[in-house]
């Protein structure tokens, strides 16, 4: 099984870092006037947050890819195919916070890295259908 997205092969090794933190019920709870608590829950439709690493130590991949990804990330409004180990799913990058949709670092400092330069890559997705 193979990790892509939007046809671009990624390395199979990413970790899906969030996949677990997501829940698919919002609730809300209020105290109304009489004292009673008052309670609410709905399923939530999309929205999730999907999180891939790579890290330091594994899963490096070629200067020439994060150019790839960063022309993608440039689009706004784009949604992307993502196959996650054979998980399908429409996702558009995740822009909320204050964090980068992708965090690239190589893996080694060098003046002037070439297309097969290695870095280690966070891609912040989010499922939108």
């Amino acid at each position: 099984m193979a990790i892509s997205l939007d046809g671009l092969e990624l390395p199979q090794d990413l970790e899906w870092q969030d996949e677990f933190d997501w829940t698919p019920v919002a609730s809300s709870s209020e105290r109304g006037l009489t004292g009673k608590l008052l309670r609410e829950e709905a399923p939530l439709v999309k929205g999730r947050p999907i999180t891939l690493y790579g890290g330091p130590n594994a899963c490096w991949v070629p200067r020439s890819l994060v150019q790839a990804l960063k022309a993608l990330e440039m689009i706004p409004g784009q949604t992307m195919a993502l196959d996650y180990h054979g998980q399908l799913f429409t996702v558009c990058w995740n822009r909320s916070g204050s964090q980068s949709a992708i965090d690239a670092k190589p893996v080694m400092r060098i003046r002037n890295p070439g297309e097969s330069h290695k870095y280690y890559i966070t891609l912040r997705l989010m499922e939108v259908a």
